[in-house]
């Protein structure tokens, strides 16, 4: 008896796979409910959203708010003080890698528009769609060269197509510069702005090509500028070039991209305070002493009243650099300001990627620099310096009438020179 049903096991098992050798069962592993291609619009804004998102966060892309000192942490100080490969690597690592999956979205938007351009033009302009993908890839490698020095570009993003698809070479520093200015130049010459593109995938300018022309050629000073100490030639070119391809005019212009209210795209610093309940910053005696100083009216946009139960605003910062235990023991014995509600409380503020006022500091720096000669910088470095102040007091929330009153303190704002335009300017 065993035996025969042994038999017609055996039987039964080769029939189905005879009958199932005819079958095609690879569709098994189809999810249906994911798409297998990608439109630019979603791939342009699944990008814009990856970027911000990591760039506007505590950890670890939040160098920049350590290390400009704006804001520093009252526990876990090791990163304040330089020491973030020995401490979490990790959080570099997945910086890294999603600063290039993002990269690697925007590369696909162009390859489609070269690819297959006719359905591409569903969605605007083949040029510009290029442009916008550019432009973004190439704030995004500016960041990263700045963080991580040398990395791979020319080799990069190649897809399966290229033999070392896995293996990229690195490009120094200097190549990927250089390579900066040659996409945002093409960036900025590819572009009709008489024609919108990408607009329901993008976050920044809803698909306008006019802002995305400006925020090019702004850009391209803001790589110019960095170039400056070590090629004043390259630097003065391109920001004359910048200028006149025209740029950033007010803070309309400026580049910033609204998160969500709900989630789960929300600002990383809302979640870090309000979803997580953590209050790992403080704001640094670096920013808040000179802006006390001077009655900056900026202070309320940047920071919190560290003792709102008594009369007038009182700014009050902490000292950087501390090491672990001690900054822990200041914070919760003392009162100190915090980042602003507006900054750091508030679920949909804005991933900031250029301000108007950057562009007019720049101006101001080639104009004070004895190495530079920009032919098409008519104002004075102190005018430009002035007005930057002032667009980005203005961009801030500042009454006119706290702007009049900053301005008309004597010696306020230090009056900047070819002598001490970096102290001067670093300091704004």
């Amino acid at each position: 008896m065993r035996s025969l049903l042994q038999t017609i096991t055996i039987a039964g098992l080769a029939a189905l796979m005879v009958s199932l050798g005819g079958c095609d069962i690879t569709s098994l592993n189809d999810n249906p409910n994911q798409p297998s291609d990608a439109t630019p619009p979603k791939l342009l804004a699944n990008a814009q959203a990856e970027i911000a998102d990591q760039y506007w966060r505590d950890y670890a892309g939040g160098f920049w708010v350590r290390y400009a000192q704006y804001w520093t942490t009252n526990q876990y100080t090791d990163a304040d003080r330089y020491q973030y490969a020995s401490s979490r690597p990790g959080g570099l690592n997945a910086l890294w890698e999603n600063y290039y999956l993002a990269l690697n979205n925007l590369q696909e938007v162009i390859r489609i528009n070269r690819n297959s351009p006719q359905s591409a033009q569903a969605y605007g302009p083949n040029d510009n769609q290029i442009a916008v993908a550019k432009i973004m890839q190439a704030w995004t490698v500016k960041t990263m060269t700045d963080m991580f020095g040398p990395i791979p570009l020319s080799s990069a993003l190649q897809g399966r197509s290229s033999s070392d698809a896995f293996t990229p070479g690195y490009d120094s520093q200097e190549a990927v510069y250089d390579s900066l200015l040659t996409m945002l130049t093409d960036a900025s010459q590819r572009i009709d702005t008489g024609t919108n593109a990408l607009a329901s995938g993008d976050k920044v300018y809803g698909g306008d090509m006019s802002k995305w022309k400006k925020f090019a050629n702004a850009l391209k000073m803001r790589v110019a500028i960095t170039l400056a100490d070590r090629s004043p030639g390259v630097a003065e070119t391109a920001i004359e070039e910048a200028i006149s391809a025209g740029t950033f005019e007010s803070n309309d212009d400026s580049a910033v991209m609204a998160f969500d209210t709900s989630p789960p795209f929300q600002n990383p610093f809302y979640e870090n305070r309000v979803v997580s309940g953590r209050q790992d910053w403080a704001a640094t005696e670096s920013m808040l002493n000179p802006m006390n100083q001077t009655n900056d009216p900026r202070r309320s946009a940047y920071y919190t009243d560290a003792l709102p139960e008594e009369s007038g605003d009182q700014f009050v910062g902490f000292p950087y650099g501390l090491s672990q235990g001690d900054a822990q023991s200041l914070f919760t014995s003392s009162s100190f300001s915090i980042p602003s509600e507006r900054v750091a409380s508030t679920p949909n503020a804005p991933a900031i990627f250029m301000l108007y006022d950057e562009v007019q500091f720049i101006k101001a720096e080639a104009a004070l620099r004895s190495d530079l000669n920009v032919s098409n910088i008519s104002m004075s470095g102190q005018a430009l310096y002035e007005d930057a102040i002032e667009a980005s007091m203005q961009y801030w929330g500042a009454s006119e009438s706290e702007i009049t009153d900053y301005f008309a303190q004597s010696g306020v704002p230090t009056p900047v020179s070819s002598s001490n335009y970096e102290q001067v300017l670093g300091t704004q």
